[in-house]
């Protein structure tokens, strides 16, 4: 299906009036050029936190404006929106890459911070949203962070009216996944789309032995799921094989692994790369002398935006726009008032 660009044409409209005053451009060259080195927060300041710039940000931003409330162990601060995004933007990418890929990765942090308030009890009036981030502010957040954020500052990806969850991973397998695949029929714009310059990253393949004994006790402290094989194979058209030891794969299209089954038990593709610590669910098995071999190609989950893709695709001189309405299908852009 052909895919939108909506965004230079789009109605600007906002989640809720009145969530971000009209001083933002005030804003965005305090955030650019005027780096204070002093802090103000409302409780939470840990020693040895990174003291982020803008101290005069929240009372340039006025009454009104959208906050982040983050609660960690030593209490809670009050964060400017835009100044959260940067810093999860510094924390969730590589920095050196292109510049693009950078903003568009801000766009999908915003819309999925976003997307829980929308789901949140907040009603008609949400201001704040509420997170729990032990890691906020550890990090030193560069001048290209804050201009990726400045440069997208309010916009947001959308999916019939709702802010989508904005998914990334790092690096995949040649393919992004369909969510449907996985039941995630709540996301419809998560589709398969290939990313053939991802097969040529460094980190692509990884391999790892282990024991046989030591294979089996980690398998014996893998989460079960309650699946069948029926089940697995009629509402997720999965592919079944049959690999070392009698280990069935159930694998999606894209070729990660949904679900492994081995001696009457099911667990998920996801659960055993968290379990067996391996970067991706695209994923085989072998069996050498000296134990069972785990190979796997890309890093993460898999589903909607690749960061080493979208930098390639940025190496090639697409926009934001064109990156993200590649990995997201049937989406609009938009904008915070």
């Amino acid at each position: 299906m052909k895919k939108l660009r909506v965004f230079p044409t789009v109605k600007i409209k906002g989640i809720v009036p009145g969530i971000f005053s009209r001083h933002l451009g005030t804003v965005l060259l305090f955030l650019l050029f005027i780096p204070y080195l002093v802090t103000f927060f409302f409780g939470n300041l840990k020693e040895g936190r990174y003291v982020l710039p803008l101290a005069e940000l929240e009372e340039e931003q006025g009454e009104g404006s959208l906050y982040v409330s983050n609660t960690t162990a030593v209490g809670t601060e009050r964060i400017p929106f835009e100044h959260y995004v940067a810093d999860k933007l510094a924390r969730s990418i590589d920095n050196g890459y292109e510049m693009e890929a950078l903003k568009a990765q801000a766009v999908l942090l915003r819309s999925g911070l976003l997307a829980a308030a929308w789901e949140g009890d907040y009603g008609t009036s949400v201001r704040e949203i509420r997170v729990e981030d032990e890691s906020y502010g550890e990090v030193a957040v560069s001048e290209r962070i804050y201009e990726a954020v400045a440069l997208t500052a309010g916009v947001y990806l959308a999916s019939e009216d709702h802010p989508v969850k904005g998914s990334y991973f790092a690096l995949s397998n040649g393919a992004t996944r369909n969510g449907e695949e996985l039941l995630l029929t709540e996301f419809p714009y998560l589709k398969s789309v290939p990313c053939n310059r991802d097969l040529f990253s460094p980190a692509y393949g990884t391999r790892v032995i282990y024991e046989e004994g030591v294979f089996a006790r980690l398998w014996e402290q893998t989460l079960e799921v309650q699946m069948t094989e029926e089940e697995i194979l009629e509402k997720q058209k999965a592919s079944v094989e049959e690999n070392v030891d009698h280990i069935k794969l159930y694998r999606d299209s894209a070729g990660y692994v949904l679900y492994l089954e081995w001696k009457g038990k099911f667990v998920s593709g996801e659960q055993f790369r968290e379990t067996f610590r391996i970067p991706s669910a695209s994923l085989h098995l072998s069996k050498e002398e000296k134990g069972i071999v785990i190979t796997s190609e890309g890093i993460g989950h898999g589903l909607g935006m690749s960061q080493y893709g979208a930098n390639e695709m940025a190496k090639d001189g697409e926009d934001y726009v064109e990156i993200l309405n590649y990995f997201f299908q049937n989406v609009t852009f938009r904008k915070i008032e």
